[in-house]
């Protein structure tokens, strides 16, 4: 499900109503979370974020619903931690060639959290 966020910007994240605790026990929730990922769709076609690992494959069903996966141009990850990046070896098997921009902090925690080191990091 993808939700209009103003002209060409869509949420395409993922709500979860079960997590509690948040980036370990730092950080508590009674009500749940979302995940947030946006697809911009202008001359390039971007990705910010992916959603949790859990939900990886109803996030790339539901980011196929919007977009031919081939047409998005790259996709931009803010930092490896998994409710950013959770969804990324999924979304990867369907397109591995398509550039990742990120730091080179988060390509080496991108890594270690999926062990794709042949993604096409920028």
């Amino acid at each position: 499900m993808a939700i209009h966020v103003k002209n060409n910007v869509n949420w395409v994240g993922q709500r979860d109503w079960e997590v509690r605790d948040f980036h370990g026990t730092e950080y508590k929730t009674l009500l749940g979370s979302s995940y947030n990922s946006y697809l911009i769709c202008e001359e390039k076609n971007v990705l910010i974020d992916t959603v949790d690992h859990k939900f990886s494959r109803e996030f790339v069903q539901n980011l196929r619903a919007q977009i031919n996966l081939e047409q998005i141009d790259y996709i931009i990850i803010n930092h490896a931690e998994e409710d950013h990046a959770g969804a990324l070896t999924e979304l990867m098997s369907f397109i591995p060639n398509t550039p990742i921009y990120c730091t080179a902090n988060a390509i080496d925690s991108i890594n270690g959290h999926h062990h794709h080191p042949e993604c096409n990091f920028i």
